[in-house]
């Protein structure tokens, strides 16, 4: 046994231990609904929630990037990974402290500033620590702990988001503004201090790379020959950008619930509730497919519901009702779950400790359809309908099939 495998199950403790605190953290903060509320109960305009997106967004893209660099020849991250989280547990506590501020702020454009500035060091921390935890993980978590982990942390992270939807809508609820805020940041500050606990016990052994430092432009300019030299990075960032499409997509679901139900917030609640439910429950498949096929069969899964998701909801809506839609939900959930498994552990199995850290930062700086198609697919909505767009989706992850067929990833790999 190397030291590597001796290591590896302790390893594997501490990284659940961080996932389920940090689906904690993270749903307190949830940046599809929190931090959008936060921003329009501070009197934000719709402009301000799109600077908003771009910080929490586009931010941590370009950023992984420029980190990527650095991280790669260092033969020993948990350091780094240490200091990233709590530079992002600093930003939450930096939130909530301006939140106790409220009183003594001219404006509220002030609180937004405010707000933006802590978000900013909370994404680009993110970016930071992200590349570490990456590294870390592909090189302490191996073999069949591997494939065990991501299905092992995609449930704890499903019941950490149920149950703290429910916590975070309580005091959403019952607490005024800015207090519900306040305890929010607070304890998802709190929560992911805990978590990064579990990285403290982590046993790190050193990198084996000849990557030498370079700077952000001549990181960019190794771009071109990094995805010349491996067709499983090329198809890689493709299949990220095709499922990114799905991934995006949820929101409409919901516009076209209200649109063509007129349904008010109490259903709008029970549709994300039912998600979580989709994505906890179907864990169990994604466990015995990761077993059997590996995580390209799970990508194969991930694109078959990718495709039918936006069929299904054009179904339920032209010959349903509004109770039927529920389903729509329920497999956007079972869609997130497979995707978060699948492209996770992938990467780790296209990649080795070679090339892992930039392989990352490249694909994150190619995530180009997360940014775009939120904006996009508005306007195809505004312009041609529900119907046109929704036929578009589904071409587009019916091209990801191919693909995904010439991806090299094997169950198993020795890194």
């Amino acid at each position: 046994m190397t030291e590597n495998e001796g290591s590896s199950p302790r390893n594997f403790k501490a990284f659940v231990w961080h996932g389920l605190f940090l689906a904690f953290a993270t749903t307190f903060t949830e940046i599809n609904t929190v931090l959008p509320a936060l921003v329009v109960q501070a009197g934000g305009t719709a402009f301000q929630l799109g600077a908003l997106t771009a910080i929490m967004v586009g931010v941590p893209m370009l950023a992984q990037l420029f980190f990527a660099g650095i991280f790669t020849p260092r033969p020993l991250k948990k350091h780094l990974l240490l200091a990233g989280i709590y530079m992002r547990v600093l930003a939450l506590f930096g939130v909530a402290w301006t939140l106790s501020r409220v009183t003594n702020l001219q404006s509220g454009g002030l609180l937004i500033f405010f707000v933006y500035l802590w978000m900013l060091l909370f994404t680009t921390s993110g970016a930071f620590a992200g590349l570490a935890y990456t590294d870390i993980l592909g090189k302490s978590v191996i073999g069949l702990d591997r494939r065990r982990f991501f299905i092992i942390r995609q449930i704890f992270n499903s019941m950490g988001i149920l149950i703290s939807a429910l916590i975070a809508r309580q005091v959403l609820v019952q607490l005024p503004y800015p207090q519900n805020y306040f305890v929010l940041f607070l304890a998802a500050g709190a929560l992911l201090f805990v978590a990064s606990g579990g990285f403290l016990f982590l046993k790190e052994r050193p990198t084996k790379t000849t990557f030498q430092a370079g700077t952000f432009l001549e990181n960019l300019r190794y771009i071109p020959q990094a995805l010349k030299a491996d067709s499983n990075l090329r198809y890689f960032v493709i299949l990220t950008n095709l499922t990114g499409f799905a991934l995006t997509s949820v929101p409409f679901y919901i516009a076209m619930a209200k649109d063509r139900f007129g349904l008010g917030g109490e259903s709008i609640g029970n549709f994300l509730l039912t998600q979580i439910l989709g994505m906890l429950l179907s864990n169990l498949i994604w466990s015995r497919l990761v077993n059997r096929g590996g995580f390209r069969a799970v990508l194969f899964a991930t694109a078959g519901l990718g495709v039918a998701l936006p069929l299904l909801a054009l179904a339920v809506v032209f010959w349903g009702s509004g109770t039927y839609y529920y389903a729509v939900f329920f497999v956007s959930g079972m869609m997130l779950s497979a995707r978060k498994i699948a492209f996770d552990g992938a990467l780790l199995e296209i990649s080795t400790e070679e090339n892992r850290t930039l392989y990352q930062g490249i694909q994150g700086a190619f995530n180009v359809t997360v940014a775009i198609f939120p904006l996009l697919g508005g306007a195809l909505i505004t312009g041609f309908g529900f119907a046109p767009t929704f036929f578009l989706l589904s071409f587009c992850l019916l091209m990801a099939f191919p693909v995904i067929a010439k991806l090299n990833c094997p169950v198993e790999r020795a890194t």
